[in-house]
């Protein structure tokens, strides 16, 4: 059987045919390797411009005694137009690769970021309709005083998660930051600060907040955790960053 490799001889040695072949196989091997790295060089080393060919052919001719030849010619702009070719098309792969890379972590940090929702370890994610509606709401009741995830009237607590973890009870859930907006405490969870911030218990005292719902509070909350996991490099540096 002359068609596989694994042929032998009585004698035990390799057949003349799967000699043959295997060396069209590594033949081959190294042509396809020699083709690669010459498209790599091209790739990335800068093309000479025409007058740096001409002027090196010249040089090269000058040392062999021949005048320039136009086969030689020829084969400097063949050797230009395919380095130009391949470094525009290695151009348009590096492009589209960096667009697919900057394009896939803005939709797996909206579907995979898990928000707390209570203590007890319950989470639950945005969609892009529900992220639109929270922002709004944010920025129609909040963003007056805590635009960017800041604070106007105390900058030494915003609302990044290191201070809403500091906070009693925590505002670093849904949950917690809720209740808050129902009926807010200070920092310390000692005192009623409804009369000076906005909440659903002072709802005559702060317009906007009369026609809040709970399930408006919720995705307010939402929001302001989803920007601290998103973007915690940036919320709570207030106006800075926005």
């Amino acid at each position: 059987n002359t068609a596989s490799c694994f042929c032998f001889w009585p004698t035990g040695f390799a057949s003349p045919d799967c000699i043959e072949m295997a060396g069209r196989k590594v033949a081959c091997g190294v042509a396809a390797a020699c083709v690669v790295g010459l498209g790599l060089r091209a790739g990335f080393v800068a093309p000479s411009s025409p007058s740096s060919l001409s002027s090196r052919g010249s040089a090269e001719a000058q040392l062999r005694g021949a005048p320039l030849s136009g086969v030689e010619s020829l084969e400097q702009e063949a050797t230009s137009a395919w380095s130009s070719a391949v470094r525009f098309f290695g151009g348009a792969v590096l492009g589209a690769v960096l667009i697919a890379s900057a394009a896939g972590p803005a939709r797996a940090d909206l579907e995979d970021t898990l928000i707390p929702v209570d203590g007890k370890g319950k989470t639950a994610t945005l969609t892009k309709e529900q992220l639109v509606r929270a922002k709004r709401l944010f920025n129609n009741a909040c963003a007056i005083c805590h635009v960017g995830g800041g604070n106007r009237t105390n900058q030494n607590v915003g609302l990044g998660m290191e201070e809403l973890q500091g906070g009693l009870p925590t505002r670093a859930t849904v949950e917690g930051i809720v209740n808050f907006l129902n009926a807010p405490v200070t920092y310390d969870g000692l005192k009623d600060v409804s009369e000076t911030h906005p909440s659903i218990k002072s709802a005559d005292l702060f317009p906007k907040m009369r026609s809040m719902k709970q399930q408006d509070l919720v995705d307010i909350s939402m929001y302001i955790l989803y920007q601290n996991f998103t973007i915690p490099e940036k919320w709570g540096g207030g106006k800075q960053y926005y």
